[in-house]
């Protein structure tokens, strides 16, 4: 980490190719934003860049305790390029194999090479339209870089394919959910309910939260009811309890679901 006293010792200047994404902070354990990029290091005096001791990659700088991992660029390009290479050697040696395609997929992307990511990534759902795994796996990398659109063809066309794949249920579920409609999400994934292997409280937590801002209370309840069951952590959270809460003081009950949080409850 650079260091200076009374503006004499060592920082970064300039800010090449950002990478931003969300992520957990190693230092500091915070899920938040994260963003490599290339640097230069100078020794400064007066905060003024004198002196270039060379090019530096930050690796996943967190927005919240600004710490990260450093090395020389020339080292990360070198790294880049070897694992890029390896890719697509692996790639060409079974390119039947879409799997070996989204390994490489992730690996353009860590080393912010975009670009040919999406290339690949559109290449690969035209040469297998008809896999769900396919599908899936593109579609949640397209999430991850914010290329809406995109991502909800591929979960769409994952669900014509394969309907009741917990996934594509889990999926459909919450389209549900963000349309309003959790009625029909919840018929959606009723499937997936315990003692199914696939069960997600956090996605039956969604659906509890949407049924209360539905005015469902009733409804509500019972889902909240069941997601402690399974997750009795998330009955600590301080936004459900208030949903709870508020869905008992409509219906006036007088016992809670919740249990105690502290000494008062």
């Amino acid at each position: 980490m650079p260091t200076t006293i009374n503006g004499i010792g060592t920082q970064y200047y300039g800010k090449r190719n950002p990478r931003i994404y969300h992520g957990r902070c190693d230092s500091c354990g915070a899920s938040c934003q994260m963003t490599d990029y290339e640097t230069g290091y100078y020794f400064v005096v007066l905060f003024l860049p004198l002196i270039p001791l060379g090019k530096k990659q930050i690796l996943g700088d967190c927005s919240r305790c600004r710490r990260h991992r450093v090395m020389p660029l020339q080292q990360w390009n070198q790294l880049r390029e070897e694992a890029i290479d390896a890719g697509m050697d692996k790639l060409a040696a079974a390119p039947d194999e879409p799997e070996r395609a989204i390994e490489l997929i992730g690996t353009m992307t860590l080393f912010n090479r975009l670009d040919d990511a999406i290339e690949l990534a559109s290449a690969t759902l035209q040469s297998h339209a008809d896999n769900v795994d396919v599908q899936l796996g593109i579609g949640g990398w397209y999430e991850t870089q914010n290329l809406r659109a995109e991502s909800e063809t591929c979960f769409a066309r994952a669900i014509e394919l394969d309907p009741q794949r917990p996934a594509c249920v889990r999926i459909a579920g919450i389209d549900l959910l963000e349309r309003g409609k959790p009625k029909l999400a919840a018929e959606r994934i009723a499937a997936i309910r315990p003692p199914s292997p696939d069960y997600d409280p956090l996605l039956f937590l969604m659906l509890a939260s949407a049924f209360a801002s539905a005015g469902n209370h009733d409804e509500a309840l019972k889902e909240y009811t069941q997601v402690f069951l399974k997750a009795p952590e998330l009955a600590m959270d301080k936004a459900v309890r208030k949903s709870v809460k508020q869905c008992e003081k409509t219906l006036g009950r007088s016992e809670t679901i919740l249990p105690k949080k502290g000494l008062f409850g």
